[in-house]
């Protein structure tokens, strides 16, 4: 294993240079992310206080880890991909002779009291993510269970939770979306289905229809488009996204079959349920995308679903 710097507490971090912190910390709350990060981390800092040269873990190692995480917090199942996905210039993982551990070009510049801090809020954040799905599912149980004439109360909650793009909220975002979009074509006979369950990352879904996938990510940047862009070469897609600009509009021309911003799940798909739900003086279309929103989020909290029998099946 190449030589790794060990810090002693003293440093010259500058906050707007790339490390580990400033890494990490754009995946704060992101449970896959984070469940590969921080037994890594914690491999790193014990051997640091040790006086000695961490020697990495092997992917096992990795994986009971990230279990120990997810009885607490994540509620996945560890998969491959997770690691897979760190690696490469882009990552913050390296691997050598079969063992991984951090880059240790992100390192350089950081202290062990730097890290210390990193540490805690990313295990905070995954404190925080897990508090805000089971307030998710809560809401989502208590608003279902409204009178049925109660239509503009499930519009508020469904508005709210697409607009929740920052941090883990995307999470939010993407499951009720797909919430919206899978009730709005059901209505007109044709089926979305969800197929990231397993080795989706960090909440990020994608759906697909008879000939075409559905990408829905709140992750902006031009370089998540591409790798998007990179999943299932020759696929028709449709892209769900925040906002669309004309660098993503010239960059996915020829490869997009369209693109739905949020404006336009409100305006049109969320209008358009709104609209039949209230010629029946109902909520029914409103009621079924939060009842499909809370058997996804129910299905990420593994510690529910096990105990969960749904009292409807969306099919």
């Amino acid at each position: 294993m190449a030589s790794r710097k060990q810090h002693s507490g003293m440093g010259s971090w500058n906050g707007n240079s790339r490390n580990l912190c400033t890494v990490l910390r754009k995946h704060l709350g992101q449970r896959t992310v984070l469940g590969v990060a921080i037994p890594l981390l914690d491999d790193y800092l014990i051997a640091t206080r040790d006086g000695r040269v961490s020697e990495g873990l092997t992917e096992k190692q990795i994986e009971d880890g990230f279990q120990n995480l997810a009885k607490q917090f994540i509620h996945s199942d560890y998969h491959s991909t997770y690691l897979a996905r760190r690696l490469g210039n882009a990552g913050f993982v390296d691997i050598t002779n079969g063992r991984y551990s951090l880059r240790s070009s992100l390192l350089e510049s950081t202290t062990v009291e730097e890290l210390d801090r990193l540490q805690e809020d990313l295990t905070g954040s995954l404190r925080s993510a897990y508090e805000q799905r089971k307030n998710a599912i809560k809401r989502l149980e208590e608003t279902c269970s409204l009178p049925s004439d109660h239509v503009m109360e499930r519009l508020s909650l469904v508005e709210e939770y697409l607009s929740q793009l920052s941090g883990n909220h995307g999470e939010v975002f993407e499951v009720v979306s797909f919430a919206v979009l899978r009730e709005y074509f059901r209505t007109f006979g044709f089926s979305l289905q969800r197929f990231s369950t397993t080795h989706a990352n960090d909440g990020g879904m994608d759906f697909f229809a008879s000939d075409a996938i559905y990408q829905v990510t709140t992750d902006e940047s031009i370089e998540k488009l591409r790798r998007d862009l990179r999943k299932a070469p020759g696929t028709k897609r449709v892209m769900v996204r925040p906002t669309v600009t004309d660098e993503i509009l010239a960059l996915g021309n020829d490869k997009v079959l369209e693109t739905i911003e949020l404006k336009e799940l409100l305006s049109h798909f969320i209008a358009w349920l709104l609209s039949r739900d209230k010629r029946f003086s109902g909520s029914d279309h409103l009621q079924r995308v939060l009842q499909i929103a809370l058997e996804e989020f129910r299905r990420e909290d593994r510690a529910e679903i096990d105990n969960y029998q749904p009292t409807v099946m969306m099919q």
